[in-house]
C-alpha cells in the first residue's frame, strides 16, 4: 500500500479516536466506566498519531512528540480490564489495588525512559531506521521474549475481561429492563476478537522468526489499524451507555445466579438460598403483575430489578426467584411485554397518530432498535409492519 495513503487512514483514525475519548471522558460521570474507556481510546489514539506520522514521513517535523509511551500495550489490557470490573460493580477498596496494574507498564517506561527523553536528532534517526526496516530479519532471543511476554500479560487481561462481561451478560437479563444486554453482549464479543487477533500475531511472528515465514510483515502496516477497529469499537458501544455500572446488589445477585448455576445445570434456576412454596411464588406473582400494571412501571426506561424490589416491597432475590420460575420468563422479557403492550395501545389509538420512534420513546423504550426488536420477539413482526396493517385493515 502507498504510504502516504496508509499515513492519511492512520491520521483520519487518529482524528475520531481522540474525537471519541474526548466525548467519552465529557459524558461521563467521576469514576464512572466511561472514563477508563477514554483513558483507553486516548492511548489508542496516541499510537495511531505515532503510525500517521511515520507512513506520511512527518515524523522528523514530530519526532519530539513521539515515542512517549513504550510498552502501551501494557496499558490497554488493564485499562479494559478495570472498565470491565467497574461496570460490573467488583470495585477494589483501594485505589492502590488498581495502581497495581499497572506495574510492568511502568517497569518498561523506565528502562526505556532514557529513549524517550532522547533528544529530536537521536529519535529522527530511530524513526528513520523504522520507516526503513523491512521488519523480518530475526530478533533476539531476549526480546523474542519481551514481546510474546507482553502479548501474554495482554491475553490474560482479555480473558478476565471477557469473564467478568460475560457473567454480567447472562445476568443483566434478570437484572435490567434496558440494553445493557445488548451493550454488554458486543463489547464481549469485540474482546474475544481481540484475542483472537492477538493469538494471530502471536503465531505470525513466531512464524516469521523461527520458519522463515513473512506473513507478518505483509500485515505488519495495517496491524495497529485492525487493533484500533477493535478497540474504538468497544468504545463506541461505551458510549452508548458511558455510565452503566451494576450496583453492589445487582453483583451480589449476579454472584448468586452464578452460583445457583454452578450447582445445577439445568435450565432453571434454582434459589437454594431461600425457596419459595408454589402457592407464596403464585400470589407473589400476581401481586408483581399488580403492581408493575397498576402503577405503570414499565414506562421507567431505567427500571432495574432493585427499583422494582423497592417500589413492591419484595426482596430482589424474591422477585427474581418469582419472575424465572412461577412466571417463566426474565425480568428483560417480563417488562418489555408490558411495553409492547403499552405500544400496541397506541398504535391502535387512531386519536395518536404518533412515529414509531416517539411511541418506543413513550413506552419506555431507550432506542427503536431495541423496540423494534422486543416488538418482534413478542408480535412475530416488526412494528412498522403491524401498523401498516392495522391501516390497510381501517
Amino acid at each position: 500500500m502507498n504510504h502516504t495513503l496508509l499515513g492519511l487512514i492512520y491520521f483520519m483514525a487518529f482524528s475520531h479516536s481522540l474525537m471519541l475519548a474526548i466525548s467519552l471522558w465529557h459524558r461521563s460521570a467521576k469514576q464512572s466506566s466511561g472514563r477508563w474507556l477514554a483513558l483507553l481510546t486516548l492511548i489508542v489514539s496516541y499510537k495511531l498519531f505515532e503510525g500517521g506520522a511515520l507512513y506520511t514521513g512527518l515524523y522528523p517535523f514530530l519526532a519530539h512528540s513521539m515515542d512517549l509511551l513504550p510498552g502501551e500495550i501494557l496499558v490497554i489490557g488493564p485499562l479494559l480490564y478495570i472498565y470491565s470490573i467497574v461496570v460490573v460493580g467488583k470495585r477494589p477498596a483501594r485505589s492502590a489495588l488498581l495502581s497495581c496494574h499497572f506495574i510492568p507498564a511502568l517497569a518498561i517506561w523506565l528502562f526505556n525512559s532514557p529513549a524517550v527523553f532522547r533528544g529530536t536528532d537521536a529519535k529522527i534517526a530511530m524513526w528513520e531506521t523504522v520507516a526503513t526496516s523491512s521488519g523480518g530479519a530475526p530478533l533476539p532471543i531476549y526480546l523474542v521474549i519481551l514481546l510474546l511476554g507482553m502479548k501474554v500479560h495482554l491475553s490474560v487481561y482479555l480473558y478476565l475481561s471477557w469473564r467478568e462481561i460475560r457473567l454480567f451478560e447472562h445476568a443483566s437479563a434478570n437484572l435490567r429492563s434496558d440494553n445493557s444486554q445488548q451493550v454488554l453482549a458486543n463489547i464481549k464479543s469485540l474482546i474475544a476478537a481481540f484475542f483472537v487477533l492477538e493469538m494471530l500475531w502471536a503465531g505470525l511472528f513466531i512464524g516469521q522468526q523461527y520458519f522463515g515465514l513473512d506473513s507478518l510483515t505483509k500485515v505488519g502496516e495495517i496491524w495497529l489499524l485492525l487493533v484500533a477497529a477493535l478497540m474504538l469499537g468497544i468504545g463506541y458501544i461505551g458510549l452508548q451507555r458511558p455510565d452503566l455500572i451494576f450496583t453492589k446488589e445487582e453483583y451480589t445477585l449476579a454472584q448468586s445466579r452464578a452460583d445457583s448455576n454452578t450447582q445445577d445445570k439445568t435450565d432453571n434456576i434454582k434459589y437454594f438460598h431461600s425457596a419459595l412454596p408454589m402457592e407464596t411464588a403464585e400470589l407473589l406473582a400476581k401481586e408483581l403483575e399488580h403492581h408493575i400494571q397498576a402503577k405503570q412501571l414499565y414506562l421507567d426506561e431505567k427500571l432495574s430489578l432493585t427499583d422494582l424490589a423497592k417500589a413492591t416491597g419484595i426482596k430482589a432475590h424474591t422477585l427474581s426467584q418469582v419472575i424465572n420460575l412461577t412466571m417463566k420468563t426474565s425480568f428483560y422479557k417480563l417488562i418489555n411485554t408490558y411495553r409492547i403492550q403499552h405500544a400496541i395501545e397506541l398504535i391502535d389509538n387512531p386519536a395518536m397518530n404518533w412515529t414509531l420512534e416517539r411511541i418506543a420513546y413513550e413506552s419506555g423504550f431507550t432506542n427503536r432498535v431495541t423496540f423494534s426488536k422486543a416488538f418482534k420477539e413478542v408480535m412475530q413482526c416488526t412494528p412498522s409492519a403491524y401498523k401498516k396493517e392495522k391501516v390497510r385493515v381501517s
